[in-house]
């Protein structure tokens, strides 16, 4: 009895034993699996990423600025350099015949007289300080009248055309040629008033209007563009009707200088490419 009683202990320990080391081999056989299923995830999700990046790279690039062509950025620049108030405008330099300035206003919003009906517009800037000086000229008992500003390339063809056919050869030195006037550049006027029976010509530089135009114009913004004895600098007679818009700090350093304006201008290097 007592040797059945130990063989059956020892039957059910084994049994035991037995099923214990089933359970482990389960539990050993699952923590595998698990394993190598937490391998191949992560190896997947490695082998994913790439992708992941080449997918998204392109929207990336896609937010920059658009680039525009080379073409557009050069005349876009070479339109700033005609806008320029110093920009060089003479009988070497010239302006495209489709030049136009961008901010062109009438002289008639501004206060400034102008002669006949038609209309004549200066840029804004220019329009500005021209009613300020028409103004103040006025309070000193001096009356000046605009007979020309803006004239497009057109317009300054059947101007020189005109003289040209009058003087021949000889209105080279009294007119600008088409693209190579200032008063396309929207910043150069003509005076006149009645003590010049409001004619352009060389009277009005007798007139005492004159006078007051040499010693302030300056303080406005505007030069006297063909002076007297310049001639060989700037290619024409002495017009003292003829004053250009160059800004109120350029024109004060070309009087403080004793430089013409066209020297001035020479120095400067502002050359028109438009």
């Amino acid at each position: 009895m007592v040797l059945k009683e130990r063989r059956g202990r020892r039957s059910a320990i084994n049994l035991l034993r037995a099923h214990k080391k089933r359970r482990r081999d389960r539990w050993f056989l699952g923590l595998l699996v698990l394993a190598s299923l937490l391998v191949m995830g992560y190896s997947a999700f490695q082998t994913m990423r790439p992708k992941l990046h080449a997918v998204t790279t392109p929207v990336t690039h896609a937010a920059k600025p658009p680039q525009w062509p080379a073409t557009v950025a050069a005349s876009s620049e070479a339109r700033r350099k005609c806008d320029d108030l110093r920009v060089l405008v003479d009988q070497r330099h010239t302006l495209s015949s489709d030049y136009v300035p961008k901010d062109l206003v009438s002289l008639h919003d501004y206060g400034v007289p102008i002669l006949g009906s038609e209309a004549l517009h200066l840029r804004r800037e220019a329009a500005e300080n021209l009613g300020r000086l028409v103004e103040d000229a006025a309070a000193y008992g001096e009356e000046l009248v605009v007979a020309s500003a803006y004239r497009s390339y057109r317009d300054q063809r059947t101007s020189h055309s005109r003289l040209a056919s009058v003087y021949g050869a000889e209105a080279a030195g009294m007119s600008a040629t088409p693209g190579h006037s200032q008063h396309q550049l929207g910043t150069a006027v003509d005076f006149t008033n009645a003590a010049a029976s409001y004619q352009v010509w060389l009277p009005f530089g007798e007139t005492s209007a004159s006078l007051w135009l040499e010693h302030n114009a300056w303080k406005y913004g505007f030069i006297l563009a063909y002076p007297s004895g310049k001639e060989d600098e700037t290619g024409y007679q002495w017009e003292p009707w003829h004053y250009r818009y160059v800004g109120v700090e350029n024109a004060r350093r070309i009087v403080e200088s004793g430089v013409s304006l066209q020297k001035f201008l020479e120095r400067e290097g502002v050359t028109p490419r438009c």
